[in-house]
This record gives C-alpha cells, sequence and structure tokens, in this order.
C-alpha cells in the first residue's frame, strides 16, 4: 500500500451574489506549478520542514521552453470553461532509496503517465520528516501535465494552443488533447496508473533495496520490500488479513498551539502507532513467528550450555 492520487484542475467561473463573472479560477494550474516547485508565493513555504530535492518542466511549447509558469498561466487563460487546465499526480516514493534513485524513479513513472505521449509537464520531488512521528522520511513525487500534446510539432501561440483542436486543419486548431477515453484506458485510468506505479516501485526496491527492517511489538526483523496497489479493504478481501486504515490528522491541526488540540493528536498519535504496528504484523506474520523461534532456539540453546557443568567442577 502506498499514497497515490489523481485530480484534475478544471477551469470555472466563481459564484457570486448568484450571478456568474469571471474571477479568479478555483483550481489554479499555474499556483499548482509554483507550489510543487517552492517558487514565488511559495519559495519559503515549508522551508524549515520540508526539502526539494528535484525538480524540471519538460515538452514545453517553445515560447514557455524557459519559463514553464508561462505555459501554466496560459492554461488557466485560455483554456475553455470547465475545461481541464492541467492533471496534478502524486505518488509517495520510497524513503529506502536515495535522491538519485528517486529522480530516476519518477522519471519512468512520469514517462508512463504523460512523456510518451509528449505532453507538456512539470514536476517536483519533496523530502519532509514524518510530522506524526518525526522520524521517518517521507518522500513524494508531484507531477503537473497537460494534456494537450505536442506531438504534431505544429508552433502555436499560447492563445491558439488551447483553443478546440481541429482535425481538418489542425494548424487552425489547438494542440489535441490527449484525454484518458483518447488512449484507451477511459475510466480505467486510475487503476492503471495505480498497477503501473506499484510495478515501477517494487522494480526499483529489488534492484535497489530489496529487504527492509521493521519492528513488530519489540520485536526487529527484515522483511521483503514491496508495495501493493490495493486499498486496505481490497488487499484484506484477497490475502485474508486485517488491515486498518489509519486515522487522518487535519494539517492546521498539527501546527496548532491550543493545548486541547495537542492532547487530542498526541492520542492518536499513540493510535496511529498501534495501528502501523498491527498491520505489520497482518502482513508479516510468518516472519514475525520465525523471528521468534530463532529467538526462542537460541535462548534455549544458550540456557541449556549454562546448565551443563564444567569439566572442572566434575568430582573425581
Amino acid at each position: 500500500m502506498y499514497y497515490f492520487d489523481l485530480r484534475h484542475n478544471v477551469k470555472e467561473l466563481k459564484i457570486q451574489h448568484k450571478n456568474l463573472r469571471r474571477d479568479k479560477f478555483r483550481h489554479s494550474s499555474e499556483l499548482g506549478y509554483h507550489y510543487i516547485t517552492r517558487t514565488l508565493y511559495f519559495s519559503t513555504h515549508k522551508q524549515d520542514i520540508e526539502e526539494l530535492e528535484y525538480t524540471a518542466s519538460v515538452n514545453m511549447p517553445i515560447w514557455a521552453a524557459d519559463s514553464p509558469e508561462v505555459f501554466w498561466n496560459a492554461a488557466d487563460q485560455y483554456e475553455s470553461m470547465n475545461g481541464r487546465t492541467s492533471t496534478h499526480i502524486t505518488v509517495a516514493l520510497p524513503k529506502e532509496l536515495d535522491c538519485m534513485q528517486r529522480i530516476e524513479l519518477s522519471n519512468q513513472l512520469i514517462d508512463e503517465f504523460c512523456g510518451q505521449y509528449q505532453m507538456p509537464y512539470s514536476f517536483a520531488i519533496h523530502n519532509h520528516v514524518s510530522t506524526l512521528d518525526g522520524r521517518y522520511e517521507q518522500p513524494h513525487l508531484h507531477l503537473l501535465y497537460s494534456e494537450r500534446s505536442i506531438y504534431d510539432g505544429i508552433e502555436r501561440t499560447p492563445e491558439l494552443y488551447f483553443q478546440r483542436h481541429c482535425p481538418k486543419n489542425p494548424e487552425r486548431g489547438g494542440a489535441k488533447k490527449l484525454t484518458a477515453d483518447v488512449i484507451g484506458l477511459g475510466r480505467h485510468q486510475i487503476n492503471h496508473y495505480r498497477k503501473i506505479t506499484e510495478n515501477v516501485i517494487n522494480k526499483f526496491l529489488k534492484e535497489y533495496a530489496p529487504v527492509k527492517e521493521i519492528e513488530i511489538y519489540g520485536v526487529k526483523l527484515q522483511v521483503e520490500n514491496k508495495v501493493s496497489c490495493l486499498s486496505n479493504e481490497d488487499y484484506n478481501q484477497k490475502n485474508g488479513t486485517n488491515l486498518k486504515d489509519v486515522p487522518q490528522i487535519p494539517r492546521h491541526y498539527l501546527h496548532s498551539k491550543d493545548p486541547d488540540i495537542q492532547e487530542k493528536i498526541q492520542m492518536v498519535r499513540k493510535i496511529v502507532k498501534e495501528i502501523r504496528e498491527a498491520n505489520l504484523y497482518e502482513l508479516h506474520q510468518a516472519e514475525y513467528q520465525f523471528e521468534l523461534c530463532k529467538r526462542n532456539q537460541y535462548q534455549y540453546e544458550n540456557n541449556d550450555i549454562a546448565r551443563k557443568p564444567k569439566s572442572n567442577d566434575l568430582d573425581f
């Protein structure tokens, strides 16, 4: 199980006083770009707790090649009303991989999602310590891409780029949108991408970090390092386990100085730790029992040796 989220940014009209009028977009792709790249408004955002490991933009039209923010601004400005200006994917990356390995993994995922279709995209890798326990790194990929591909090689102005595509005279219309339906995924897009993510992550784990150390009820042991794209519910149905979902804490609670809220957070932290440990037991019961048997056998043999009299203690 790992975190994977896909959402679309849609250009909408904002309703005020029951009248429709053009206003700020509810989901701005330009703001999304600045958020993931920690630029402009977000240059100091989470600076003390989160590291920006890497960022890049690829497949941009000529007019935005050196300024990706210009592309995302144009998407917000010229895309048709109720049209998708971008898609934002967030994926948790393995903490057992180093920075360069995470970049390589991210590039493979991106190629599967949008790179192979020559869609313009910007991505960033963030890394921060867990806000719940403060112990483990939580690296993750942010990918922002446009479904309007540059594959036909036609140079278009920013305004023309986001207009309706014209199949008969493509140079007179906007860049073609390669939606999930167009590339043959339809409503199965998210499940398809989750399965791809599982395969790519497990390939990297097998090569660079095939085992990991975990602790279950005070016992440390090494287990196979792999992930599953299934939800806890689906995994339970398939494997007969009893995995439970970890409760989520609102982010603003974590930074609250209210003593009552902090007391509740401490209680939730305890619950989260218990659930995570129970889930580890559900996933690795066999390895846990085997490790206990080894320890018991080792202790028995040592006690047996201790009970045996030494040769100089024997009477002749």
